[in-house]
């Protein structure tokens, strides 16, 4: 059995490098403009699979304390992330403001953050926008429309 099959039988985040994952295996993390964070396996392949088909670059965060340091240490490669709010170690509610303070000390223009959600509810994406700093919500799983619309409205 191969670790990464070894992995999802046990059901453990991977944390291994995202330049290293079968989802990205195409993918130039230099040019990666994307980042991708949830700690579900099968959101991730879904994700990975949407923006594989529009040729779209990215790198792979597996939960929120993931996603800051990636952040911090190359926001170029960052414009737009997707960001699960339910996480271990840390969520996206909690990493959302600390991108946000880290943005502004260092003068940064801001990423576009998509909260990744399983409500459409109007009253929870205003919440996120305003308390947490999210740009906007996108509900999942998510179709590649979806997806569209979403980059379509907010490029990067």
């Amino acid at each position: 059995m191969s670790q990464i099959e070894e992995q999802q039988a046990t059901n453990v985040p991977q944390t291994t490098p995202s330049t290293e994952t079968p989802e990205t295996a195409n993918s130039s993390v230099e040019d990666a403009k994307y980042l991708l964070v949830d700690d579900n396996k099968v959101n991730i392949r879904l994700m990975t699979n949407n923006f594989n088909k529009l040729g779209l670059k990215y790198q792979i965060a597996w939960n929120g304390q993931e996603a800051l340091d990636m952040y911090k240490a190359h926001p170029e490669r960052c414009k737009m992330i997707l960001m699960d709010t339910s996480m271990p170690i840390m969520d996206g509610l909690h990493a959302t403001p600390l991108i946000r303070s880290y943005e502004i000390e260092n003068g940064l223009q801001p990423a576009v953050i998509v909260a990744l959600v399983a409500s459409d509810m109007e009253s929870e994406k205003q919440r996120l926008v305003e308390k947490f700093g999210m740009s906007t919500t996108l509900r999942k799983p998510f179709k590649m429309e979806a997806l569209k619309v979403v980059l379509d409205n907010w490029p990067v």
